[in-house]
């Protein structure tokens, strides 16, 4: 606007230029007014001219840089997306894998697996039906069943079953159901011959019943000696697996010959996108499962950022995710379709601007011309023709500016509304979310608050009968014994399972914190012992050690220590149990005489329900998870020191209280100590 006012201005001037050179020389009155005509045109084609660039260049440059600013931001939403779903997948395949070596590993599966380790001859022959029915009238294969059948719904997995050396189906979580698969002989499946093979197996396949697609991962079975005597299987529906790939993107999960087998939105299902794999990362078909129907899928070799691609016609943004302890891959695609339009609304807009600006222009050349056709009548009459025109002119310029800026405002605040709108459907999501999580630690509280009461009598009842049976009646004492130490087990794993719930929910009520005499500590561990552990527990400690701390998680970690050294070395072997300190931190050092831990478990021990191949001791696996995060939200840690094929040593870190006085770990890291377990031991 104020080029057109410059011109004007310029034509003016030109105007009184050339009537004062028509004065002075005396030109004619019309070849005066053409040579006027003549500088205006050229003056209002100048300016038409540099209008247009201007808007043409403002315009393409706000244009890239709200579309570069809109792609950052979905490639930063696909990014968080993709390493949160990632994590959430990796923790459902280690469960799959931790629930398969525990359920190997269960006392009764192994005895069904020692009993039925080969079918008879001419078992082959019989029907399935036939086969089942021998099967199932074994009161131990239907406890077993049982037993798979309440975890797989715990866990909402779709079946776990046991097969035998000979792949026949012994028994599984659908055994009493009509299309139970008990019977059924699995021959030639891969999961199986490589848990065989290998301890673990694992693969997705299409189930050949329902046709479902689902994630199969096995465990070997072996005896005392190691010998194999079948094994375990998982089995997962994708479509259950799918539930957790929610959010604002699409999620694939993709094999090595990238064909998708999970997947948040259904068209992608059971198809192949192999060209959004990482260039060698493709693998040859196995022969085992197909490659699924190719999607027509290309790169955008013009794209601003780089993996951007066209599926089906539509344009993506991928991210990629590699999964732990899985061959597979987990692609996150966030959708392109939004920045086509918005690039037509700006061509738009620009095009009104430049449109709007250069008729403006050609009005001013039109005022510009009429008055210089009124200067050459009177020189007065010219200039205060001249002066309210311009005056008009600006006031109609002032107008439309206004305008131009109340319509870009009013613009600008359509774009935070819509954003303020996706912010508010988020918030809205996450809330879900944290309500879920909320509802499931509330689950687990009542279940663990349900399980003390019948606990806390059990117990008291084997007391009483301890105390008030007959003389002589050492059998009832030796049952009741044992009772009790069922009951304490139980009293343990359920402290466990309630505090692993809690420390992932990341909870942060006050802490009861107090200084304490970590021998102190110890001796309440000690004295917590049956007594037949209480003589295999040698503790080794002097002087006063003090540390800052929650007493209470203090003496479930070192319980938890001691009964895993417990667990894991031979009856009637030794436990010591040795403290010591630097200038800085105590050192609890628990050594077993165990067989140790294989370099390859040393630091997945540690993890949550995970428990190793091999083990024939029965565990939930959380005792050591629990432990470390105690230690570390106390300021220190919890490692394995050493580990030999006569023993192990885990050792407790935790600040002296001179250096936690001057760090303040505690202080500044354990707030949220106390009230997170402090249910755990009462009813």
């Amino acid at each position: 606007m104020s080029m057109t006012g410059t011109a004007m201005e310029e034509a003016v001037s030109g105007v009184r230029s050339l009537g004062g050179e028509g004065e002075n020389h005396g030109l004619p009155r019309n070849g005066q007014r053409k040579r006027q005509m003549r500088i205006v045109r050229r003056v209002t084609l100048i300016v038409a001219v540099a209008w247009l660039a201007l808007v043409a260049g403002t315009g393409w440059w706000m244009s890239q840089r709200i579309l570069t600013e809109q792609l950052d931001s979905l490639a930063a939403s696909a990014e968080y997306e993709a390493t949160t779903t990632a994590r959430v997948m990796d923790r459902l395949f280690t469960e799959m894998v931790s629930v398969a070596n525990m359920v190997a590993n269960q006392a009764q599966v192994v005895q069904l697996a020692a009993r039925y380790r080969t079918d008879p001859p001419g078992a082959i022959d019989l029907t399935r039906q036939q086969r089942a029915a021998q099967f199932t009238r074994d009161p131990l294969v239907r406890a077993v069943g049982d037993f798979m059948n309440g975890l797989a719904s715990d866990l909402d997995y779709a079946r776990i079953y046991m097969n035998n050396m000979s792949d026949d189906t012994v028994t599984a979580s659908n055994w009493a159901e009509p299309d139970s698969i008990v019977g059924m002989i699995y021959s030639g499946r891969p999961y199986l011959l490589e848990a065989l093979r290998n301890g673990t197996g694992s693969s997705f396949g299409i189930a050949r019943l329902n046709k479902t697609p689902s994630y199969f991962v096995a465990s070997r079975i072996d005896d005392d000696s190691g010998v194999p005597l079948g094994s375990v299987t998982v089995k997962f529906d994708a479509p259950d697996v799918a539930h957790y790939l929610t959010g604002r993107h699409v999620a694939l999960i993709v094999n090595r010959q990238g064909r998708v087998i999970t997947t948040s939105s259904e068209p992608f299902m059971l198809r192949n996108v192999a060209a959004l794999l990482p260039p060698g990362t493709i693998a040859p078909p196995d022969g085992e499962e197909e490659l699924g129907e190719p999607m027509a899928v290309r790169a955008l070799a013009e794209a601003g950022q780089t993996d951007q691609w066209l599926i089906e016609g539509r344009p993506y943004l991928l991210r990629r995710q590699a999964l732990m302890n899985t061959p597979y891959r987990l692609l996150t695609l966030a959708a392109l379709d939004e920045l086509a339009p918005m690039r037509t609304q700006h061509l738009v807009t620009a095009g009104l601007a430049a449109g709007l600006g250069l008729a403006l222009i050609l009005l001013g050349g039109r005022i510009a011309t009429q008055l210089a056709e009124r200067r050459l009548r009177a020189e007065q009459d010219r200039v205060i023709a001249i002066s309210k025109a311009a005056e008009r002119d600006l006031t109609i310029k002032v107008r439309e500016r206004t305008s131009e800026l109340a319509e870009s405002n009013a613009s600008l605040k359509a774009e935070m509304d819509r954003r303020h709108g996706l912010e508010a459907k988020l918030r809205q999501s996450l809330d879900s979310v944290n309500d879920a999580l909320a509802q499931q630690r509330d689950f687990v509280a009542v279940v663990s608050h349900e399980f003390r009461g019948p606990l806390a009598v059990i117990a008291a009842a084997a007391d009483n009968l301890s105390h008030f049976g007959a003389e002589g009646a050492d059998n009832i004492r030796l049952r009741a014994t044992k009772i009790r130490q069922t009951v304490k087990r139980m009293s343990i794993l359920i402290e466990n399972v309630l505090a692993g719930d809690r420390l992932d929910a990341g909870e942060a009520p006050h802490a009861m914190i107090e200084t304490l005499d970590l021998n102190d500590i110890l001796e309440v561990a000690r004295a917590g012992l049956d007594d037949d552990s209480a003589e295999r527990v040698r503790v080794l400690h002097g002087r006063e050690v003090l540390v800052r701390g929650d007493r209470y998680l203090l003496e479930i970690t070192l319980q938890n220590l001691i009964q895993n050294a417990l667990k894991y070395s031979p009856a009637g072997s030794p436990v010591t149990v040795r403290l010591s300190v630097d200038p800085e931190v105590a050192f609890v050092d628990v050594e077993d005489r165990g067989t140790g831990v294989r370099p390859e478990d040393r630091e997945m021990v540690f993890a949550k329900y995970y428990r190793a191949a091999g083990q024939r001791t029965n565990g939930s696996g959380l005792g050591l998870y629990i432990s470390r995060e105690i230690a570390r939200q106390h300021g220190g840690d919890l490692t394995l020191v050493a580990s030999r094929a006569d023993g192990s040593t885990f050792r407790l870190s935790l600040p002296l209280v001179e250096a936690a006085g001057r760090d303040d770990p505690v202080s500044g890291r354990t707030t949220p100590l106390r009230n997170e377990f402090a249910d755990l031991g009462e009813d």
